[in-house]
């Protein structure tokens, strides 16, 4: 792969072009974790200075892409040979193997593909779909095939073959991937979410956006929902208003992706008459595209989730034309403005002769016409005829083939820069830099290399020195994946001993606790080991307080792999200097076929975390208090946005005690108002899969 990154606007603004190489058999999981040496340094490619279009800069960009095609040819040349002839590997089992070794995908966003396919921007580095034809849903475009263009090349004349890759948009002879033994030039090409959906799509589709919500007024209720999203188990909370943020990256768009259509359905709703259907076909739109970007982060495919990608990226192609009018280029704005020149000059000339009663309904006219002149132009003109809306398509044709999209994803190549490009350059004297950076890293891979070697002979039990046992024991650590635990508690205050100092720290009357003790009691123990029920007693047993709960949530698509949710709970102390924090958790409260789409389980807001222990049996029960919310509509999903709507009903307890085992994980609600929140469905993939 290569892709291009950013080192410093000083020292003359400086790039570097790294391309790294690793094995397309390993786990995703495997390459993308850091420290794993499965993403190797192989080049810096030389960085092209930045070129006009002027005649000498046109020579210089063709010397530009002889250096480049001459850099790569010294890159692929051991795989021209071993391609064709093999070479021996020593394998893990101890055996030797002939391979056949092949470049088997090149991972970079479009514009690095641009350059080194030596294609236009407005071109498909897969398919030969038109430049004029790339925002239609169409996928039946054929696949390009290079031995044809070169045989095409070779029997028709040079200036019809001239013509074919003009229309196509191709040079055969400056493709670097050209001519490799055993490789096919558009199959190296991977759909790549990072660029293609979080820097691509969701930045476009947030300028539309943007516009839309400052054409019905609603920019301002889309703010404020997005500064009060709650926190959530690897979700960043954004501090500032969404219109308040300059530049965003792959980070801060991939975590827009999981929240926003929650916060839209907020903004848009209560429409009046007028509003009613663009906002249903905006929601629907935004739905659609989150939707699929949901579905192309799975690991695993069947044919029911390809057909609903499919499904999904249809949907959304059929209602983008509700953002049309804000898809408006620099050179449609400018025919814009000089239609509404000349039209307010001829009509200032025509109403100079009209008589002043009758001056205000005319200009009311003539604004009514002139917008709708606009309109009309803007329609006529606007399109989303660009790259990266034809790229979707191919999404589903490559898992059909190679089975999941993150397994090829740029995301761990920029997580190889900073280890392996920027380390080398902060250090350096900022002269003869790609040198520099080469050399830091060849000299940290081999010492890292020569220590996992040792620690591995160590493991085999072979004698080594007391020196060298005594160094790895600093510089290594055995990392292994611990067993699930259960849930743990942690965080104990020191306020609280006993029932009656909790009942004066929550607030919450001393009858009110003891009767959900009891009723506790009463419906999940035993009859042998329940809570005593005199009130006198039950004030005195012994309470400890806590702050925070650990719940492991098995990963979604996996069978060993554990996120560990953290549910804070710190009632109305400070948490981290900022304001109190009370988490939405999910809590189990009937059979899966209760309360529609969320499957027996409810919203509830942690009100305490505690253990209490009866001392008359020497047992210790692990509780927590909670606020339950009940769906709206029996839990069926809006048909409008897709989501659960719950609610805070007036008759509800403010306090229901639950075991913590009953709390399932972490919850992601986004408030509506008027005791009523929104259940955010697309905040990770295993609630984007249980809910629907």
């Amino acid at each position: 792969m290569a892709d291009q990154t950013h080192l410093s606007n000083l020292s003359g603004n400086k790039k570097a072009w790294p391309v790294y190489l690793t094995l397309g058999n390993l786990p995703a999981t495997r390459r993308n974790r850091p420290g794993s040496f499965a993403v190797l340094l192989l080049a810096l490619l030389p960085v092209p200075p930045k070129l006009t279009k002027s005649f000498a800069d046109h020579l210089q960009r063709q010397i530009n892409a002889d250096t480049l095609r001459g850099v790569f040819e010294l890159l692929f040349e051991p795989l021209q040979n071993a391609a064709l002839e093999g070479v021996n590997i020593d394998c893990a089992d101890g055996k030797v193997r002939r391979c056949f070794p092949i470049l088997s995908a090149w991972i970079a966003d479009h514009m690095e593909n641009v350059a080194l396919h030596e294609i236009k921007s407005n071109v498909c580095p897969k398919c030969e779909v038109l430049p004029g034809e790339l925002e239609t849903h169409a996928n039946s475009h054929r696949a390009r095939d290079y031995a044809r263009y070169e045989r095409g090349e070779r029997e028709s004349a040079s200036d019809d073959s001239r013509t074919m890759f003009e229309t196509l948009g191709i040079d055969l002879e400056k493709n670097v991937f050209h001519r490799l033994h055993r490789v096919s030039a558009p199959g190296l090409h991977k759909p790549d979410l990072l660029h293609t959906v979080y820097l691509g799509l969701f930045k476009h589709l947030m300028d539309w956006i943007s516009g839309f919500l400052k054409k019905h007024a609603r920019l301002q209720a889309f703010d404020d929902n997005w500064k009060a999203l709650p926190p959530y188990s690897g979700f960043f909370v954004p501090k500032k208003a969404y219109c308040e943020v300059t530049q965003w990256q792959g980070k801060e768009m991939r975590n827009l992706g999981r929240c926003l259509l929650g916060v839209l359905a907020v903004a848009l709703r209560q429409p009046d008459s007028r509003q009613v259907i663009p906002f249903k076909h905006a929601l629907d739109c935004v739905r659609a595209l989150v939707d699929f970007n949901m579905m192309a982060q799975y690991r695993s495919h069947t044919p029911e989730t390809i057909a609903y990608m499919e499904e999904y990226l249809y949907r959304f192609h059929r209602m983008k034309d509700i953002f049309l009018e804000f898809r408006v280029s620099k050179r449609t704005r400018a025919k814009v403005d000089k239609q509404r020149k000349e039209l307010r000059h001829q009509r200032a000339q025509s109403n100079m002769r009209v008589a002043p009663s009758k001056r205000r309904r005319r200009l009311e006219e003539d604004r009514d016409e002139e917008n709708e002149l606009r309109m009309d132009m803007i329609h006529t003109e606007s399109h989303f005829n660009f790259v990266k809306m034809h790229l979707l398509s191919h999404f589903s044709d490559h898992i059909r083939q190679f089975g999941n999209i993150p397994m090829y994803s740029t995301e761990f190549g920029e997580l190889a820069h900073k280890e392996q490009i920027k380390d080398g350059w902060r250090p350096s004297n900022k002269n003869d830099v790609e040198r520099q950076i080469l050399h830091s890293y060849g000299r940290q891979h081999a010492i890292r290399m020569r220590l996992s070697n040792l620690n591995s002979l160590r493991c085999r039990g072979a004698n080594l020195g007391d020196d060298v046992l005594g160094y790895l024991d600093k510089t290594t650590s055995t990392v292994s994946t611990p067993a699930p635990r259960g849930r743990i508690l942690k965080g104990r205050r020191d306020d609280v001993s006993d029932v009656l100092d909790f009942c004066k720290v929550l607030g919450i009357s001393l009858d009110r606790i003891c009767l959900e003790l009891i009723r506790y009691s009463r419906h999940n123990l035993p009859t042998e080991r329940r809570l005593p029920e005199e009130p006198a007693i039950l004030q005195l047993l012994p309470v400890e307080l806590l702050t925070q709960l650990e719940i492991p949530v098995l990963a979604f698509q996996e069978t060993d792999v554990y996120d560990i949710h953290r549910a804070r709970c710190t009632g109305t102390h400070r948490f981290r200097n900022q304001e109190s924090r009370n988490d939405w958790v999910w809590v189990q409260a009937g059979s899966e076929e209760m309360y529609g789409a969320l499957r027996g389980r409810l919203r509830a807001k942690l009100v305490a975390l505690f253990k209490i222990r009866d001392c008359s049996q020497d047992t210790v029960r692990q509780l927590a208090g909670v606020q339950m919310l009940s769906p709206v509509n029996s839990g069926r999903p809006s048909d409008v946005h897709s989501l659960v709507t719950v609610q805070l009903r007036e008759d509800a307890r403010e306090f229901t005690l639950v075991d913590i085992g009953a709390i399932l994980g972490l919850a992601h609600l986004i408030p509506e108002g008027d005791r009523r929140w929104l259940v955010n469905s697309r905040i990770d993939l295993r609630t984007f899969n249980e809910i629907y």
